[in-house]
């Protein structure tokens, strides 16, 4: 299969546009004509250091030179083009001392991306069940799985934990697999959603002067005999956003500066693994 000529066409076409002839770019480029043609036929490329005087002559960024999109990932800036070619210009001294400035820099931004991430997450209670009718656990029972690492906000600064909305009963506010935050408490307001407990299990309600309700009524809330009561165990404060959770490097950062947080919450929560027999 032939190898596409991209840099080639990009050169003439752009060229071209400059109204240069092959000589007049050779001649601006400190090349032979012959060497211009051969750029253009694909023979070979020009030598990388000729790329930011290529296309300052030409009048284009290293995308348009390479064919690229402009949003094309790892894409190179005009700017930082500059930036090489005023390295290159450096002493092998110079370039040393830029070596240590921009270490020291990027050393000092990891610092303080650390602070960041130590001030602004949280660790929060991931519990394993979800909460609908018919599960049949008691709260006393539902055990702790993990937790997860979300930034602090209004809506979680209170929470104790989370947990994973089963069902459709609380459309259109909660849906099936949603995960939600939870705060701890035996009393809530009219008006609040609140998790509760019955003889059937847990679940995520809205409470009402007479009682918790659902707020689909196909899916009408009902206790499953004269005897059950229902028991307030928290109030709901809010959806969890994908926004919420840091992204895998910052959760990475955060697994080493956590490091003995998470090993006490392991132990406090039995999710260590035992040790190996021998």
């Amino acid at each position: 299969m032939q190898k596409k000529n991209i840099m080639g066409e990009q050169i003439k076409t752009y060229r071209r546009q400059a109204n240069l002839s092959q000589k007049d770019l050779g001649e601006r480029m400190g090349v032979s004509r012959n060497t211009v043609i051969n750029w253009e036929a694909g023979k070979y490329r020009p030598d990388a250091d000729l790329f930011p005087k290529l296309c300052s002559t030409l009048n284009i960024t290293l995308n348009e030179l390479f064919g690229l999109n402009p949003a094309a990932p790892l894409a190179v800036s005009d700017n930082e083009w500059t930036l090489l070619a005023h390295y290159r210009q450096l002493s092998q001294a110079g370039r040393r001392v830029v070596g240590h400035i921009v270490r020291d820099i990027l050393n000092e931004e990891a610092a303080e991306k650390d602070r960041y991430l130590q001030e602004n997450v949280r660790m929060i209670d991931f519990i394993s069940t979800a909460a609908a009718a018919g599960d049949g656990y008691d709260f006393s029972d539902i055990p702790v799985e993990d937790f997860r690492f979300v930034f602090s906000s209004d809506r979680n600064e209170q929470a104790d934990g989370m947990i994973r909305v089963k069902g459709h009963s609380m459309l259109p506010v909660y849906h099936d697999g949603d995960l939600v935050y939870v705060h701890y408490t035996n009393s809530a307001a009219p008006g609040e959603d609140v998790l509760c407990s019955s003889v059937a299990g847990i679940h995520i309600k809205r409470l009402g002067e007479d009682g918790v309700y659902s707020l689909n009524k196909d899916y009408p809330f009902t206790l499953t005999s004269p005897e059950d009561r229902v028991q307030i165990i928290g109030k709901i404060l809010g959806t969890v956003s994908s926004s919420d959770y840091p992204d895998s490097t910052e959760c990475d950062a955060l697994q080493e500066l956590r490091r003995d947080e998470i090993l006490q919450f392991q132990k406090t929560h039995g999710l260590l693994c035992p040790p190996a027999l021998t």
